[in-house]
């Protein structure tokens, strides 16, 4: 494969694309032909991957598109994201990095 593909985070979207829309797995697959819920479950728990006519398939019949499909930033694990933020706080100038410090305090007194 040519590129990164993280059948975990691949088929966390689609199962919850799947259920804001208030699709059972037997819902979907009715609306892709030849998809068997058993098939469905090993891609939504990251086991297999679809081919690419049956990932646009089940896009398709959830009503999206790759672009939307594939923005995967708010699935991110909780290592990840720290990661992230602490790159993004080192790029601040300390007078941001004062500002920022003060926001986390004001969040953590209202949790």
């Amino acid at each position: 494969m040519i590129f990164d593909f993280d059948k975990i985070k691949f088929g966390k979207r689609i199962k919850e694309l799947r259920v804001a829309q208030g699709l059972s797995q037997d819902d979907l697959c009715n609306k892709v032909e030849g998809l068997e819920p058993s098939y469905l479950s090993k891609i939504e728990t990251g086991k297999y991957a679809p081919a690419l006519p049956t990932f646009f398939k089940i896009i398709n019949a959830l009503g999206t598109n790759p672009d939307n499909f594939f923005d995967y930033k708010h699935l991110v694990t909780e290592k990840e994201l720290d990661s992230a933020l602490l790159h993004e706080y080192k790029e601040l100038p300390l007078k941001k990095k004062r500002i920022l410090y003060r926001y986390i305090q004001i969040l953590k007194e209202y949790n």
